[in-house]
């Protein structure tokens, strides 16, 4: 949910101005100085993401498929904007922003390849800039950043009335070819591409708040774009060379399942080929949860629980009371988000009835004089709206369902220990179920928890309502013809922008923390899920193990397999602990040392140290994904024309053709 359309409205823009002119007249340099001020107003309003891990994941796929680009007239940026919106976009010049929403939404590097390399798309067929007008341009930047918001479809002027100014269905057609060309040219599987719109269509299908029908009303739907894709030479039966040479840049990556799968397509093409089925039988020893005869024997140093009816029983007493925990929290979550959508719905309203009151400022003489400082109060407050809206509404969206998910890996639990005598691999668990049935059982609360934050926040925002009222009412009674702000009337003005700020901080502040303890709560689900994964099982399984992590994390340290057993580290706490170490340039050791004497998980630390906890969740998330994320099996409409296809140059990718004619399969 978004107070964007209001302040666009409010700012008057600061001036930055487009030519009317068409996109063949329009310098690059006119180009990127339109996306730079655009960007700087969006920066202005929103939050920004600055996590280490986030930041250079985002730049460093940007980078390998900036490499590969048409354009060498300009070179792309890319930020991160905090809100829970599925969605990317970009602005002319180059200028990229991705939502969080949409990290958390992609399950490996190459979807995220396809979405960013879609984006860079419009810029290098220079879709925004055959827009005749800046207000179209903006058009399309509030119909991408209000998807969830009321406020854009209630206000007029930019909010309303530019809305309709879309992307033209062939303008997406001609993105998603190029951005399938682009991350197939930077190394990245384009079968991922495919992937992403099957993820994309079932998000379209399930989702009860018309979210994502929003978000593709502009684009065609995910099964035409998906017959699309699969008409281009990168999808269109490629043949088994290209098919391994795609699996081994995903067993690369980690993404040993995925890998798998994708050996299979290979050796269906050619049965018996020696270098699918070499590296199908190293991928299959990093998913082989039992360990060749002798490994538990392996791990009988470090484990030395005595397995008799006593302890097996009281194990199961302990995960008996944390399902009960967990059970009553997902109730609970569900109960308290009911009502509190609602009131967040009420928020917006207000938020709405606030149009009269914008104040219309003009443009001051320098950002840094008076009405300069009023003005970027204004955004201040503005970031703290969204931040309240983002962070309360993706709370209540997503608190309940992850309170239920976290009964999985008890479940789990459960049914490996009440089914009959222990097997190998529940016996080399055991150690561990009764730290992750507490472990659960705290995320159960701080589930929650989580969840009575954000509707306090709610609640704090519709009581900053009023001196954010106030705020504007002090403007409007100002004359700022001149540019600026007098100083006898400045003192007022800090008064009540003091009072509006310090409320909308209070109310953010809250939301923030709700969110935390949400993605918090979801790391330690799916620390259990991975650590049930038994990544332990051999010391070939973990050298793979240790493999995904380095590339997830470069740089980081990982410790000997030996150390962890040692240690009594879980695998999930490993990886979590891998994240932290690359989030704080911290020696994973000492990490592990600091955890060990407090009792610490690794979700309590990044807690402490008021890190970004959903950056740790989506790390954490892309971990789990490694070992069970396969490709999606689609059945694409096929009575679906096609762009024609592009020949790619041995150096770099030419522009795509016009979609027209359909390729022959």
């Amino acid at each position: 949910m978004r107070f964007t359309a209001i302040v666009l409205a409010a700012t008057l823009l600061w001036g930055i101005a487009m030519p009317a002119m068409p996109a063949a007249a329009m310098s690059t340099a006119k180009e990127i100085a339109l996306g730079q001020g655009i960007s700087q107003e969006i920066d202005d309003e929103n939050v920004l993401i600055n996590d280490p891990f986030l930041t250079n994941w985002v730049n460093g796929i940007g980078a390998k498929l900036a490499a590969n680009r048409y354009r060498q007239d300009i070179n792309y940026q890319f930020e991160i904007l905090d809100t829970d919106e599925v969605n990317a976009f970009a602005l002319p010049g180059g200028f990229m922003h991705a939502d969080m929403g949409l990290l958390n939404f992609v399950g490996s590097d190459d979807e995220l390849a396809a979405v960013l390399g879609h984006e860079m798309g419009h810029v290098e067929r220079r879709h925004v800039v055959t827009l005749q007008a800046k207000q179209e341009v903006l058009g399309i930047l509030i119909g991408v950043l209000s998807i969830l918001s009321p406020i854009a479809a209630a206000l007029g002027g930019y909010g309303g009335d530019l809305v309709a100014y879309k992307f033209s269905r062939e303008d997406e057609l001609q993105a998603d070819q190029y951005g399938l060309l682009l991350m197939t040219r930077a190394g990245y599987d384009p079968q991922s591409a495919v992937d992403l719109m099957a993820h994309l269509g079932k998000l379209e299908a399930d989702d009860t708040e018309s979210r994502s029908d929003k978000a593709m009303e502009d684009h065609p739907p995910p099964q035409d774009r998906i017959a699309h894709l699969e008409g281009y030479p990168e999808l269109d039966n490629p043949p088994a060379t290209q098919i391994i040479e795609d699996a081994i840049h995903d067993q690369s990556e980690g993404r040993y399942a995925y890998a798998r799968a994708r050996f299979g397509e290979a050796l269906a093409k050619s049965p018996g080929n020696t270098i699918a089925l070499a590296h199908l039988n190293q991928v299959e020893i990093a998913l082989k949860e039992l360990g060749p005869p002798g490994t538990l024997h392996e791990r009988s140093v470090a484990y030395t629980l005595t397995l008799d009816a006593f302890s097996v029983g009281d194990i199961a007493t302990n995960i008996a009371k944390a399902q009960a925990i967990a059970g009553d929290a997902a109730r609970l979550c569900a109960q308290r988000t009911h009502g509190s959508r609602s009131d967040l719905q009420t928020l917006n309203n207000q938020l709405n009835e606030m149009q009269s009151a914008i104040p219309n400022l003009g443009s001051p003489k320098k950002k840094t004089n008076n009405l300069g400082i009023a003005v970027a109060g204004i955004n201040k407050i503005t970031r703290d709206i969204n931040g309240v809206l983002d962070n309360s509404s993706d709370v209540l969206a997503s608190g309940p369902g992850l309170a239920e998910d976290n009964l999985g890996p008890l479940k789990d639990m459960a049914d490996a220990i009440s089914n009959g005598p222990p097997t190998e691999k529940t016996r080399a668990l055991l150690p561990y179920y009764p730290s992750l049935a507490a472990s659960l059982s705290e995320g159960a609360d701080q589930f929650v928890t989580g969840v009575d934050d954000a509707r306090a926040a709610i609640s704090m925002g519709a009581d900053s309502v009023r001196p954010l009222a106030e705020y504007f009412a002090v403007l409007n009674s100002l004359d700022t013809t001149t540019g600026d702000i007098s100083a006898k009337d400045m003192p007022r003005v800090q008064a009540a922008l003091s009072a509006a700020t310090a409320a909308w901080d209070a109310a953010f502040a809250m939301s923030e923390r709700g969110s935390d303890l949400i993605y918090g709560a979801q790391t330690r689900t799916l620390s259990a899920n991975i650590t049930l994964l038994d990544l332990y099982s051999s010391s070939e399984r973990y050298v793979d193990y240790r493999k995904a992590l380095q590339f997830r994390f470069p740089g980081v340290q990982m410790p000997d397999y030996q150390m962890v057993l040692r240690s009594g580290i879980t695998p999930g706490e490993l990886g979590c602990d891998a994240w932290l170490s690359y989030e704080t340039k911290e020696q994973m050791t000492q990490l592990m040392r600091t955890e060990h004497d407090g009792g610490l998980s690794c979700a309590d630390l990044a807690l402490q140290r008021n890190l970004l906890t959903e950056s740790m969740e989506i790390a954490e998330g892309l971990v789990y994904e490694d070992y069970v994320e396969v490709p999606e099996t689609v059945t694409a409409n096929v009575n679906v024309g096609h762009p024609t296809p592009t020949s790619p140059q041995p150096s770099q990718p030419s522009p795509p053709a016009t979609a027209t004619s359909a390729p022959s399969h």
